[in-house]
């Protein structure tokens, strides 16, 4: 499952990012397209489904009344993201926040929608992927995408350092 559920949404990722909202003609074609691909059913509506509580993540409607982080704050990870997050995948996600490439909050929700993939092991090439779909999905992030991109290459971690 690890593999198609991100193969499905790396493949949404690159053809459908500069599209704009998705109607259901849009989903149907992207379906079709990737049930041509071999992905089973229950991949590709993990993946929509994945996909739409990202968006719905943004609405302020559903985030709650949380104090803003201090900036001393540094993020811990729970002992099932510590499991299921792989060393370079934690050590990324604290480069990145460290220098700061993304902001907490959505350093939280990368996290989140790592976890919502429901894998056993999230690794270092994965996190950048979920990374770069967040960044996608937020306002006022368009800076960012040339350099996020770049981080999902292979071996960009040496050039951050």
């Amino acid at each position: 499952m690890k593999e198609s559920v991100l193969d499905v949404l790396m493949f949404l990722l690159d053809n459908y990012s500069e599209g704009g909202a998705m109607d259901d003609d849009d989903r149907d074609e992207l379906v079709g397209q990737l049930a041509s691909m071999g992905f089973g059913e229950g991949e590709i509506d993990h993946a929509f489904d994945w996909l739409e509580s990202l968006a719905q993540d943004d609405d302020t409607t559903t985030q709650t009344d949380c104090a803003p982080w201090s900036d001393k704050a540094q993020r811990q990870f729970s002992t099932q993201e510590q499991y299921r997050l792989t060393l370079e995948a934690r050590g990324f996600l604290i480069l990145l926040a460290q220098n700061p490439m993304i902001d907490k909050p959505s350093l939280d929700r990368v996290i989140d929608r790592a976890m919502a993939l429901d894998l056993d092991q999230i690794d270092l090439d994965d996190i950048k992927w979920i990374t770069l779909m967040v960044i996608y999905n937020r306002p006022d992030t368009a800076h960012l995408h040339a350099y996020m991109e770049e981080l999902a290459q292979p071996d960009a971690l040496r050039r951050l350092q």
